[in-house]
């Protein structure tokens, strides 16, 4: 395989860095973006001879991520988030890929653990994500919620799993839907897009439905349940707070930024 470099944006992680960084024991470096931490997140990176830190002050997520693998020695970059672990057999998968390989980058899924068990259904799994690619070939786009990898070229998906450590429990899962909710009404307000109480909950029902019973989320038992609950209620309010912003034009009231230096949850749409 080429040499790989891993890129990795942080802020505050120093609860997942140690488990993600262990897991990149193959790569030959490891890229580090930081945007102005305040805990051991440094401190522990820094235990680890592969590493590089840098520092950049955050604006947003898709010049954050793309600063970062611009800053990667090598051609082929794996993107990760600091809550991210490699799995064992994704890491060998990575290994035997050999170098005639057409393709310029590769789709991973990701696996989530959630409220003690891996979560298989309700549309979080395989949930793939282009992670591993030539930086030539591919860069971060994207709009307020969701930045993604393009690569115009041909694109393969590997088998083997992103360990995805997601929320620390519900009032985190919570938080996220709440922010990331405005940030989703925000960007469609400021597209003169309109929404209606009676088109919020419809989303909000449709989401519940598609969830637990087409994705089968009843089979992850009642973490499924609690799941198609919060997409149901991530729906209603990025949809009810759509309605908000065209009754009351707070376009100059944008949420906050969100500091958590993540690609957005895809399972949150």
């Amino acid at each position: 395989m080429h040499p790989i470099s891993a890129c990795v944006i942080t802020y505050n992680e120093e609860e997942n860095i140690h488990r993600l960084l262990s897991s990149l024991d193959f790569v030959d470096e490891i890229v580090i973006l930081d945007s102005g931490s305040e805990d051991q997140t440094l401190s522990i990176a820094s235990e680890f001879s592969k590493v590089k830190i840098f520092h950049r002050n955050f604006d947003d997520y898709i010049n954050q991520k793309n600063h970062c693998i611009d800053l990667a020695l090598n051609d082929w970059v794996l993107s990760l988030d600091a809550d991210e672990e490699v799995s064992q057999e994704l890491k060998f998968e990575i290994l035997s890929l050999g170098k005639s390989s057409e393709a310029k980058g590769y789709e991973i899924p990701r696996l989530t653990f959630y409220l003690g068990k891996w979560i298989y259904h309700g549309g979080w799994y395989p949930n793939l994500q282009l992670r591993f690619f030539n930086k030539k070939y591919g860069r971060f786009v994207g709009k307020l919620v969701h930045e993604k990898v393009v690569i115009q070229e041909r694109i393969s998906i590997l088998q083997n799993p992103i360990l995805h450590y997601s929320y620390k429990n519900i009032s985190d899962h919570l938080d996220f839907i709440n922010k990331y909710s405005g940030l989703f009404a925000l960007e469609k307000h400021r597209k003169e897009k309109k929404a209606s109480v009676f088109l919020a909950f419809g989303k909000a029902v449709y989401k519940f439905f598609n969830m637990y019973f087409i994705k089968k989320g009843f089979l992850d038992g009642r973490a499924g349940f609690i799941i198609a609950i919060l997409g149901f209620t991530y729906n209603f309010l990025k949809y009810i707070k759509i309605y908000e912003l065209s009754i009351t034009d707070k376009t100059s009231r944008a949420p906050e930024p969100i500091r958590r230096d993540r690609v957005h949850d895809d399972t949150l749409s």
